[in-house]
C-alpha cells in the first residue's frame, strides 16, 4: 500500500474545525467549470508525498479523460498530515473541491458533506468489505480505490529459537498469551503495545468482540466489553509479556518496537507488509490476529473517493469517481505498489509487486496477503464519530496509565467516555 505509519494513526478533525466545515459546504459554485466547447474541468483534491505519488495520480485523471473526453481534472495535493486540515478549510470556505479523496476513519465528519453515489456508480467488482468501510447510515458516500486490514507481524526468527509454534489461522488468544510469555526474556518482550486505535482496538475486537463505537456511531468506551477487553490487553504488561509505549507520543510503539527486534509481535496494518519484510534484520511471519470467544476479528480500513455537496457537476464528478476507483485505475496503482486493491480482479497485481520487489522473500508476502485475506473474512468497519481526533487524543493519554498501572481500565475508559461524548 505503501502508506507510511502515520497514515492510518493520524485521526480525524476538531470537533470545532468540522462544525465550521459543516457549515459553509453548500455554495454550489465551487469545484468545477465548464469551457465554451462543453468540456467540464473538475477539481480532485488527494494527498501525495513525493512527485512519483503526484505523478501516479496524474495518471489517474488522465484516465477519466481518456474514456471521458469531455470531463478533464484538475488534481490539487497536499501532504497527508495537511491535507484534511485544508479540506475542510476549504469547505468552510464554500471553496471545496467536486471530487473529495476520502479515509474511511475520516467519513463520519464529513458525511453531511459528500454526495450519496447510490445508483450514480457501480459497485460490481468491489470486495463488499471495502464498499462498506465507505459507506454510512445505508449511503454509499465513496467508492474504495484501496483496502486494508490488520495482521499479526511476528518474528519467525526469535519463534523457532524459543522452540513456540508459529502462529497460524486458528491461533488462539491463549496461545498468543503463552508465546508473548515465553518470548519475553533477555531484555526483548513478546509483544509491543500501542494505543494507536486501529492497533489497539482490532486486538481487543478480537479479544472479545469489544467494539467503542455502536452501530448508529455513538461512542461507548465505557460498556463492559471494553472494560474487560482493556482489562486483559493491560494485563499484558502487568504479566511482563508486552512492551509498554514510552510515553503518550509514541503512538506508533508497537511495530516500531517490533521492526527493531525488541518486541516479538506487534500488530500492524497490511498497508506496512513491504516495508517490514525490507527493513527487519529477521524473518518476518505474519497471521490473522488470535481468535477469541468469537473467532479472529479485525477492524477493517479504506481510502476513496467522492462527490462534494455543492459541487455544480455532479453526474460528471460521479463519472470521474468511477474511472479513478476503476479497474484501470486500481490496476495500475497495484503494479507501483501503492496500495490493495478493494476491487478483488486487482489484488493479485498488488501481490506480484511486492514479490517482485523481493524475491527472497516471497514466502513471507503470500503468508502475508493469504493472512489479509482471512482477516478480511472476519473484519468490521471502524466508524468514527466527528470528534475521534480528540478521542484519539485521550485513548493516548489514559490508556498508557493503564498499561503502567497508574489508573484502572473502568476509571480510564469511563474519562475518556464522558470527555468525547459532548462532542460526538
Amino acid at each position: 500500500m505503501r502508506m507510511r505509519r502515520s497514515v492510518l494513526l493520524a485521526l480525524g478533525l476538531a470537533g470545532m474545525m468540522v462544525s465550521a466545515a459543516c457549515g459553509g459546504g453548500g455554495s454550489g459554485t465551487s469545484g468545477g467549470a465548464r469551457d465554451s466547447g462543453g468540456t467540464v474541468t473538475l477539481d480532485w483534491e488527494m494527498w501525495a508525498g513525493s512527485e512519483d505519488e503526484k505523478a501516479q495520480l496524474d495518471h489517474l485523471a488522465a484516465l477519466v479523460t481518456r474514456k471521458h473526453p469531455t470531463i478533464k481534472v484538475n488534481l490539487r495535493t497536499a501532504p497527508f498530515n495537511d491535507y484534511f486540515t485544508k479540506l475542510q478549510t476549504e469547505f468552510a470556505a464554500g471553496k471545496q473541491p467536486c471530487v473529495v479523496s476520502m479515509q474511511s476513519l475520516r467519513l463520519g465528519a464529513y458525511a453531511d458533506l459528500l454526495e450519496p453515489l447510490d445508483g450514480k456508480t457501480d459497485t460490481q467488482g468491489f470486495a463488499p468489505a471495502a464498499l462498506e468501510t465507505l459507506k454510512l447510515g445505508g449511503k454509499q458516500l465513496a467508492l474504495p480505490y484501496d483496502l486494508a486490514s490488520m495482521l499479526l507481524y511476528y518474528n519467525k526468527d526469535a519463534f523457532a529459537e524459543a522452540g513456540v509454534a508459529e502462529p497460524k489461522n486458528g491461533w488462539t488468544v491463549a496461545d498468543f498469551e503463552q508465546a508473548a510469555k515465553k518470548l519475553s526474556t533477555g531484555g526483548k518482550a513478546g509483544f509491543g503495545m500501542s494505543f494507536a486505535d486501529l492497533h489497539s482496538l482490532s486486538l481487543m475486537l478480537s479479544y472479545n468482540g469489544a467494539q467503542p463505537v455502536t452501530p448508529d456511531v455513538r461512542l461507548q468506551f465505557d460498556s463492559a466489553p471494553m472494560v474487560d477487553a482493556l482489562t486483559w490487553y493491560a494485563g499484558l504488561a502487568a504479566s511482563k509479556a508486552a512492551l509498554v509505549p514510552a510515553s503518550s507520543s509514541d503512538v506508533g510503539w508497537g511495530e516500531t518496537q517490533f521492526v527493531n527486534g525488541n518486541a516479538m509481535m506487534a500488530v500492524d496494518g497490511s498497508w506496512n507488509i513491504g516495508s517490514a519484510v525490507k527493513d527487519a534484520t529477521f524473518a518476518v511471519g505474519f497471521a490473522p490476529l488470535p481468535a477469541g470467544s468469537g473467532g479472529s476479528k479485525t477492524y477493517l480500513a479504506a481510502s476513496g473517493f467522492g462527490v462534494a455537496k455543492g459541487c455544480p457537476y455532479p453526474q460528471e464528478a460521479a463519472k470521474a469517481v468511477s474511472v479513478l476507483a476503476g479497474p484501470d485505475a486500481q490496476a495500475y496503482l497495484a503494479g507501483q505498489g501503492r496500495s490493495f486493491p478493494s476491487r478483488t480482479d486487482q489484488q493479485a497485481t498488488y501481490e506480484e509487486f511486492l514479490v517482485k520487489q523481493d524475491p527472497r522473500n516471497a514466502e513471507a508476502v503470500r503468508g502475508a496477503i493469504a493472512s489479509l485475506k482471512e482477516g478480511l473474512a472476519g473484519g468490521v468497519p471502524l466508524f468514527t464519530t466527528k470528534n475521534w481526533d480528540s478521542v484519539g487524543k485521550l485513548m493516548a493519554q489514559y490508556l498508557i496509565q493503564v498499561y503502567t498501572g497508574d489508573q484502572s481500565p473502568k476509571s480510564a475508559l469511563g474519562t475518556i467516555q464522558q470527555q468525547s461524548a459532548r462532542g460526538q
